[in-house]
């Protein structure tokens, strides 16, 4: 099929007949049409009209994309288009400042996959007094230098974590005081709390905690939900034990709207033991 290219409108005319004459979408008279392109080719059949001047549909459409195009710089529709590109880019703006953030964590913080309830756990045993866990993802000393008065009181640290991603973020901290130190669940907790808003830009924390009882050792567990870095809430498991002058404490943190994350928390929390 060939068409007649309307220029006043762009419309892509069907060549159906040789009495086509004006534009079927604006009405205006068309450009060339076979009438007056016969007063040049006499001797020339309508096939042969639509042959030379007849264009196919994909360049009509390219056309017409340009005709448009041509149509949006003209000095009457300049002001239209700047006012459009201007609201466009307002938009582009605010919703970056509102929800790119959001965005960005939520990339940064998958939910974890179903297929870490199901696949085989490692199970660790790390530390001088063996702290026994069993996670879906390898655990990796993490070590850092002690600063501040910890370095005064603290004999020895040693600090795992997993890789980033995965949904899920492990943290498993083992500490060993000097003998004349204090070492209390309260304090181990309050410890706890100051160390993941400085680690992790903690807000807005809402947590309960309860007693419990590993390997026959006293410790806290504590179970809520934080805004981290003002841009994602994230749920978070923090366990806290103590024996004489060792502290224990695991840290689990996840996405609040994922439900994977919870039951892998749990079966975590559950798998914990102290040799």
């Amino acid at each position: 099929m060939k068409y007649l290219h309307c220029d006043s409108c762009g419309h892509a005319n069907p060549l159906k007949s040789e009495y086509l004459t004006f534009c079927d979408d604006c009405g205006k008279k068309l450009p060339e049409t076979f009438a007056d392109w016969r007063k040049l080719h006499p001797m020339a059949t309508f096939s042969e009209y639509t042959q030379q001047v007849g264009i196919s549909q994909k360049t009509d459409k390219q056309n017409f994309l340009l005709s448009w195009m041509k149509r949006q710089v003209q000095p009457a529709n300049r002001g239209k288009v700047i006012l459009f590109f201007s609201i466009f880019l307002l938009l582009i703006a605010v919703t970056g400042t509102l929800f790119g953030k959001r965005a960005m964590f939520t990339f940064i913080y998958p939910k974890v996959p179903v297929s870490s309830l199901y696949s085989s756990w490692q199970t660790a045993s790390i530390g001088r007094q063996a702290l026994e866990i069993s996670t879906p993802v390898k655990l990796w000393v993490h070590d850092q230098p002690l600063e501040g008065e910890d370095a005064k009181v603290i004999e020895y640290a040693k600090s795992y974590r997993n890789e980033d991603g995965g949904g899920i973020r492990i943290a498993v901290n083992m500490f060993s005081y000097q003998g004349n130190v204090a070492n209390d669940l309260e304090a181990a907790v309050a410890a706890s709390h100051n160390s993941m808003q400085l680690s992790e830009t903690a807000s807005d924390m809402d947590c309960k905690s309860v007693p419990v009882l590993i390997s026959g050792m006293k410790g806290i567990l504590e179970e809520g939900n934080y805004l981290y870095n003002g841009g994602i809430r994230l749920a978070f498991c923090n366990l806290v034990m103590i024996k004489g002058s060792s502290r224990w404490q695991i840290q689990i943190s996840y996405r609040d709207d994922d439900q994977v994350g919870h039951q892998v928390a749990q079966r975590i929390l559950k798998s914990v033991k102290i040799k």
